[in-house]
């Protein structure tokens, strides 16, 4: 008897890290948004134990496309990996099978699975870290400990994944704490975000920062920076010192020139980094001249506020 053909659908939001990049991984808090561009997944299940994979960008163009028994997938000795992508999708599903080893009931029969993208996969917005939301929704495991396994890093994308709001959140040693918080703020129509034109390793960014220099007195400034960025969201003038200030501690943990410094030493507001510094998006302050200045240099991708934070929505 056939199975029916019932197409399962999931939904992960991209992010962007407002303050802690770096200090993050050494349970300092931090403020995040969730973004409403988001990567989604469709599976439908197949009659033949054959898994299909296709990955798809923004722009509807097929980046990735895979297929694999599923007795391959089960059996370690059985698949010979065609490439380092393939590999990586693989070794999620298994250990997400291992998390949750009632998730074999979804897979055992065969599927088509289909992911697409609201955002460029370059951009940084979360690639990785919505593909194993998609997964952990699907096969009912829990997210971070599929993330800290698979990938490492913090785990604040993946709070962000299933988002609704802003949230601040705490590594706290893999044993994560979200806050879920309303952060819209009153001067948004002067924040905008700004595409670097290359995309940043989030692992080689990972591997920059000395949590050794983190004195109590950084830490304690630090885990207060996300309640000042929301004190300050009122005051153009004074949420441009907090950002300021937030590069300025940064710089002192990871040696890097601050983005600002670096490319547009003539830019008369404020530019911060968002997450690994070098690359991805900065989130920027200024009106219609300063939004002109990044275009006039070659920086086409020019996102507003309210197209991008999913706590609009």
């Amino acid at each position: 008897m056939n199975k029916p053909t019932t197409i399962n659908k999931f939904t992960a939001h991209g992010k962007f890290l407002i303050t802690g990049e770096y200090a993050v991984l050494d349970n300092v808090s931090a403020l995040a948004i969730p973004l409403k561009l988001n990567q989604y997944l469709e599976v439908s299940p197949r009659n033949d134990q054959v898994i299909t994979w296709k990955s798809y960008d923004y722009d509807g163009d097929l980046w990735f496309e895979t297929q694999f028994a599923v007795e391959e997938l089960i059996d370690r000795s059985k698949i010979k990996f065609d490439d380092e992508v393939q590999e990586k999708l693989i070794l999620i599903l298994r250990f997400a099978i291992w998390l949750n080893p009632l998730a074999l009931s979804k897979i055992d029969s065969g599927l088509d699975a289909v992911t697409t993208l609201d955002f460029n996969r370059k951009y940084g917005m979360g690639t990785s870290s919505t593909l194993i939301s998609l997964v952990s929704q699907w096969l009912e495991c829990d997210p971070f400990a599929l993330q800290f396994e698979c990938f490492g890093g913090s785990g604040y994308d993946i709070a962000c994944a299933t988002a609704k709001r802003a949230l601040i959140y705490n590594y706290n040693d893999a044993q994560p704490t979200v806050e879920l918080i309303d952060w819209n703020p009153i001067i948004m129509e002067s924040i905008f975000f700004v595409y670097l034109n290359r995309k940043q390793n989030s692992r080689d960014s990972i591997a920059r920062f000395d949590n050794s220099l983190i004195t109590d007195k950084v830490r304690k400034e630090l885990d207060e920076m996300p309640q000042r960025f929301m004190d300050a969201s009122d005051d153009l003038t004074a949420f441009n010192m907090v950002i300021n200030r937030h590069e300025a501690i940064i710089f002192s943990l990871i040696g890097l020139e601050p983005v600002k410094q670096k490319l547009f030493p003539d830019y008369t507001q404020a530019i911060k980094s968002l997450g690994g510094w070098g690359g991805d998006f900065v989130m920027c302050t200024g009106g219609i001249e300063e939004r002109a200045y990044f275009k006039s240099k070659g920086f086409e991708i020019v996102l507003e506020w309210d197209e991008v934070s999913a706590s609009l929505s």
